[in-house]
């Protein structure tokens, strides 16, 4: 979902209608329908056209829109027809909802014969005007009374739809716009704005049911099957029509990287036509031209000229014809379609299961329109017999799901909650809670805390006060579970390596250290000089696959025909290892970073402590930081009902402005963005703009030495900025021409700093070191397979395979905020825009040590049809930034939200040996069927 504001977004509207962008019309020849240059025209949609107009002059669904009504609905907030005006002026216009076909049916539609074409188009427009009653109906509403707390119904949207054919890339890519204006006319008869909360809570639910509805409608029209395909780590599978295979698919899947080739064709021309090499200044202005005009645009073409490419494009990559490709989809046959009550109990036990498993996998406390959004795509691979049947059967599904979930929020008639806004958890995630906060507190009338030990004092000398403090108060503490909390750039890495020896010469027992990932890993390992693992990899070795194989071999250690002392020999091997990942009496266990960890990893780890005499683990981290990708809250809880270790002192920053205005970013005090503005960090500008002045502030840095980051919030700018620095380094000679394709799509050659992005221990170098996921190489030399020869940060060198390069090795210069929690620079640029939480600004502005520049976006890159839009002056976004968060709240701190005078019992779980799953449990009052027509 897109929010449009009244801008850059209405003028993207009327120019369909003003350039006559598709010229079909009804009863139009199939002829004319392909041959019309353009997509089709927009039509007006939804049942809140009935309010618009006068009784000889009313606007129906599926009339062609017309630009003087698109500016007075969408513009200026008036009756096309009568111009009276329908509610206040509104800075956002209106919400862009995509229907997206999927890309094996997009496929198919584009290289099969007209009547198949014909049938994907009508599936299609039949799923997206489902989709759209259910907004209607169960989705779009007003607010009302004493500041909206009231919701109420809708006499329907005011809406235009527009169809595409094609992606910017001209990759076949079927979908429709539906632009919902945010006028809409209560049941009370007033004008009011849309509840765009409520969308936006509902967006995910309505995509999954668009996908749902579409392929029963694919099947009840065409011989096809659809099965689930895997698109990767940290992507949902996808559902997709059989017989389309996926290097097909990926073929038409293209994103266009052609800065690099359009600057060394204009270098070649510059050449030919003046005789000489361009100079630095005539590159740099032809460069920002090209950025701009490399974009894939929108062209402009007839669907025939589309058909046609397509089809040229399938043959030359398959050999085969195009009609002969789709055949191979076409060939699945009729299958038997559903009616609800054939799904029997089983099927739909197992389908609810899946679904609980997915809404707490992905967050501790999930609403009505989440755990929609799991039914869904649990259940999307059932073909339904007609749209009533898909319907029935989600809100069945839907209700038996709620009842395995426990209800946190309490229903109050006085202030209702939003629609679908029901706050659920299990009693699983609640039981991993309790037996962290069981851990963090002393038990019966043992003392909470010991005198401190003389030979552990000893290790504190050198400390501030404060770091002191955390290392005695974590020594003394009785309780298993202790946590560490200190802002960014307090001192966590020195206090940790006072602690650990502390520990070591007063308790005499091992100190193993936790990170995110690979190479944080490495690092605090060799500055605490202690063992450090991936949490990952740890509970993976101690009670996950890598455990489990071990103890299958020790049980089949392969006697037959084996030498007997051999046996032994792999025997006792085995369990030499065994014991490596086995945590032992007097142990403590250090998480760092530990609001990136999600409840059950925590629990987990705890689990392992509690059933070691003396052991302890300590949390350290920041909750103010970036939470965990998955259920998560637990961190956060713990810090908030205490005790706790602090540290209250920031180090790492050269200015102590900077230091203090990093803890007023930590706080969401939007103060601080005057402060900023006075030091000169703060800058502002258009997209494009600020992504120029961003890679040319970091190559500058780079030049001359400086350890610089660049950051940004999502992948998108990211690619950005690595491919506009990588130019700019070859234009100073900084990087060469040789070059390789990476993963991410863009080159990279000698001189080029690169990271790999998966752990591989088979690739070793160096003295026992071996390729982590993280790493920030420089590119010593391109071969011509492909591999690279690459140093790291100690110039050790090492050499990266051609097949890991292209799979998992990336441009290195600038990251996303989600990556760089926990990394530290002299000098940070840092790029954000709308909609960027206040936790991410937090941790892109606290990596730098000497300056952090922030780069404020007015606009945003634009979607794949939509332009980016102007949204607002760069003040007003920074201070919605600062009060803006998506941290998770845990499952018990929701409960006593809504509870505070009744306490929450939850049996503490078994002490788990390996990862648990969701437990269905009777919810304390049933869930409303979002669903229902």
């Amino acid at each position: 979902m897109h929010k449009m504001v009244a801008g850059l977004g209405y003028r993207y509207l009327t120019r369909h209608v003003a350039v006559n962008d598709g010229a079909a019309v009804t009863g139009q020849s199939v002829t004319d329908y392909y041959a019309a240059t353009g997509n089709p025209p927009g039509c007006w949609l939804g049942h809140g056209l009935d309010a618009l107009g006068r009784i000889d002059h009313r606007i129906r669904p599926g009339s062609r829109l017309d630009e003087g009504e698109l500016a007075a609905v969408f513009r200026d907030g008036c009756d096309p027809v009568t111009g009276d005006p329908i509610g206040r002026h509104l800075k956002v216009a209106g919400y862009d909802l995509t229907f997206t076909v999927p890309k094996s049916a997009s496929v198919l539609w584009a290289l099969s014969d007209e009547p198949t074409r014909r049938a994907v188009e009508a599936a299609h427009g039949a799923a997206v005007a489902q989709a759209l009653g259910f907004v209607e109906q169960s989705v779009l509403r007003t607010r009302v009374g004493a500041g909206g707390a009231r919701q109420i119904r809708t006499r329907g949207m005011v809406a235009a739809g527009f169809d595409h054919w094609d992606s910017r890339a001209g990759d076949p890519n079927l979908h429709t716009h539906v632009v919902v204006a945010n006028r809409v006319q209560g049941i009370d008869g007033v004008w009011r704005s849309v509840d765009g909360t409520t969308i936006h809570a509902a967006a995910v639910a309505v995509s999954e049911l668009y996908d749902a509805l579409l392929s029963d409608e694919v099947v009840r029209r065409l011989p096809v099957s659809w099965s689930w395909r895997q698109r990767g780590e940290s992507r949902n599978p996808a559902l997709e029509i059989d017989g389309l295979n996926d290097e097909l698919l990926a073929a038409f899947s293209s994103r266009s990287r052609t800065i690099g080739a359009a600057q060394e064709q204009w270098a070649i021309d510059h050449l030919a036509r003046t005789g000489r090499s361009p100079s630095r200044v005539e590159t740099t202005q032809a460069r920002e031209h090209l950025t701009r005009a490399t974009r894939p645009r929108k062209v402009v073409r007839s669907l025939r000229e589309l058909m046609t490419e397509w089809a040229n494009r399938a043959r030359a990559l398959t050999g085969r014809e195009p009609q002969d490709l789709a055949a191979v989809a076409l060939a699945g046959g009729y299958g038997r379609v559903l009616h609800a009550h054939d799904v029997g109990p089983q099927i739909r036990e197992q389908i609810v299961a899946i679904a609980v498993a997915d809404a707490s996998t992905r967050r501790s406390v999930w609403s009505t329109w989440n755990l929609a959004a799991s039914v869904l795509r649990a259940s999307a691979d059932l073909p339904m017999a007609s749209p009533k049947d898909r319907f029935h059967l989600t809100d069945q599904l839907l209700a038996q799901a709620s009842d395995g979930c426990i209800r946190l929020d309490v229903p109050d008639p006085e202030r209702p909650v939003r629609r679908g806004q029901e706050r659920y958890t299990t009693a699983e995630l609640l039981g991993a809670e309790a037996l962290l906060l069981a851990a963090a507190t002393p038990t019966g009338t043992r003392r909470q805390h010991l005198p401190l030990n003389p030979v552990a004092a000893e290790h504190l000398a050198g400390l501030d006060d404060d770091q002191a403090d955390a290392v005695a108060d974590v020594l003394a503490s009785l309780t298993v579970l202790d946590v560490l909390v200190g802002p960014a750039g307090a001192g966590k890495t020195t206090t940790l390596a006072a602690l650990a020896h502390a520990w070591q010469a007063s308790r005499g027992g091992e100190v193993i250290a936790l990170a995110p990932s690979a190479t944080a890993a490495h690092v605090l390992g060799t500055a605490l000089r202690v063992r450090a693992e991936t949490t990952a990899k740890w509970l993976h070795e101690s009670v996950g696959p890598g455990a489990l194989a071990r103890t299958q071999a020790q049980a089949t250690p392969g006697f037959s025909g084996g030498n007997p002392l051999a046996i032994r020999d792999r025997v006792e091997r085995l369990s030499e290892e065994q014991d490596r990942w086995r945590l032992h009496p007097g142990a403590l266990l250090l998480l760092d970073e530990a609001s990136l960890a999600d409840t059950r990893t925590l629990a987990h780890l705890t689990g392992q402590v509690e059933a070691v005499a003396g052991a302890k683990i300590l949390l350290v981290g920041d909750p103010a930081q970036r939470g965990a990708i998955g259920a998560g809250g637990a961190f956060a809880m713990l810090v908030n009902r205490g005790p706790t270790a602090q540290l209250r002192t920031l180090r790492r920053f050269t200015q102590p402005w900077e230091a203090r205005a990093v803890l007023a970013l930590r706080h969401g005090s939007t103060s601080v963005i005057d402060t900023y503005a006075e030091h000169r960090r703060l800058h502002a500008g258009t997209y494009d703009e600020l992504v120029e002045q961003v890679a040319q502030a970091a190559t500058a840095a780079l030049g001359v030495g400086e350890r610089v980051l660049a950051q940004a919030v999502d992948s998108a700018t990211v690619s950005d900025l690595n491919q506009r620095i990588h130019l700019l380094l070859q234009d100073v000679g900084l990087v060469g021409a040789n070059a390789v394709t990476l993963a991410d799509h863009l080159s990279a050659g000698v001189g080029d700093r690169v990271v790999s992005r998966r752990n591989d221990r088979r690739l070793t170098y160096g003295d026992d070191r071996w390729v982590r996921n993280g790493t920030l190489w420089t590119v010593a030399a391109v071969r011509p397979d492909g591999s690279l020869d690459v140093t790291d940060p100690d110039g050790a060198r090492a050499l990266l395979p051609a097949a890991y390069v292209t799979r998992h090795v990336e441009l290195g210069y600038a990251t996303t905020t989600a990556r760089s929690q926990g990394v530290t620079a002299d000098v940070t640029h840092n790029l954000i825009g709308p909609g960027t939480a206040r936790e991410d600004l937090y941790v892109a502005m606290s990596r730098g040590r000497a300056a952090n520049h922030l780069y404020v976006a007015v606009d945003g890159p634009g979607t794949e049809c939509l332009p980016g839009e102007q949204v607002g002056d760069p003040m007003e976004i920074l201070t919605t930034v600062l009060k803006t968060t998506r941290l998770e709240t845990s499952a018990t701190d929701t409960w006593d939200q809504h509870h505070p005078d009744r306490p929450l019992v939850v049996p503490l779980p078994p002490r788990p040996s390996q990862p648990t799953h969701a437990i269905p449990t009777p919810a304390t009052t049933p869930a409303p069927q979002v669903l229902s027509r």
